[in-house]
């Protein structure tokens, strides 16, 4: 059995948009789109860091005093006794262990998927100051309180003017829009029929966003309507796939 190691909201834990972060996203596209069942391991931020050294986690970086920082997403395979962090190289590995799954970064592509997830941060950072200024104003908070004071302690949310926030959504617009010239109009995914890592790293950015802003806002709305609806294919082709059997430490065996 797989386990997920994800930062958990406000929602239930067995609510699908319990998770925010866009990394944990990916793998949990990937989990879906190769057909794995998995467990959910849901943490605070403040039992991340202890959590991740007691199952043997590598760190992902490195803290501004030069010591190693852990992250989400982390995953513990039963099967294997692997622990594995870093979306990319969860998914590799995810590739490498489960052959006869789908493949999501075929060999020849490896550089482009990784250029293509590197090149989805840059476009998600856009609309950064938005998404925290939107949760630290949003009431109740979507964030779980110990999350919250860690997030808290990282400095202020940003006081955006209409203006400001106005040009983050247009270069937020404007950078998926380059994605979408480039991408294989044959299919709903970056390579037309054919789904990758590039898809899991999209999905991820989607995904949070949803968290935030749901299918009643019209946020979301306006993103789905963007560039000929591209986006709302994309969803749509990726939740029309059967959910696979998933588990929550914290409630149970749970089929969603």
């Amino acid at each position: 059995m797989i386990t997920l190691y994800d930062v958990r909201s406000t929602n239930p834990p067995n609510d699908p948009r319990c998770g925010y972060s866009p990394f944990s996203w990916r793998v949990r596209f990937t989990l879906r789109i190769k057909g794995l069942p998995y467990k959910h391991h849901w943490l605070e931020y403040p039992d991340l860091e202890g959590v991740a050294k007691s199952i043997g986690t590598d760190p992902t970086a490195k803290k501004p005093d030069g010591s190693p920082r852990y992250t989400v997403p982390f995953i513990y395979d039963s099967t294997t006794n692997k622990v594995i962090s870093n979306s990319f190289d969860i998914v590799e590995y995810l590739d490498s262990t489960y052959p006869d799954t789908t493949k999501m970064i075929p060999e020849e592509t490896r550089l482009l998927q990784s250029v293509f997830a590197d090149s989805i941060i840059t476009v998600q950072q856009y609309i950064r100051p938005v998404v925290v200024k939107t949760m630290a104003k949003r009431t109740p908070s979507p964030v779980t309180p110990r999350n919250l004071e860690v997030m808290k302690a990282r400095g202020p949310p940003p006081e955006l003017t209409d203006k400001q926030e106005k040009e983050a959504w247009e270069k937020f617009k404007n950078g998926l829009g380059g994605f979408a010239k480039l991408m294989n109009d044959e299919g709903p995914f970056v390579m037309g029929k054919k789904v990758s890592m590039a898809d899991a790293a999209l999905f991820g950015i989607f995904a949070s966003l949803r968290w935030l802003w749901d299918e009643t806002t019209n946020e979301w709305k306006d993103i789905m309507s963007w560039h000929g609806g591209r986006w709302s294919r994309f969803i749509e082709a990726f939740e029309s796939l059967p959910e696979v059997e998933k588990y929550s430490e914290a409630e149970g065996n749970l089929k969603i």
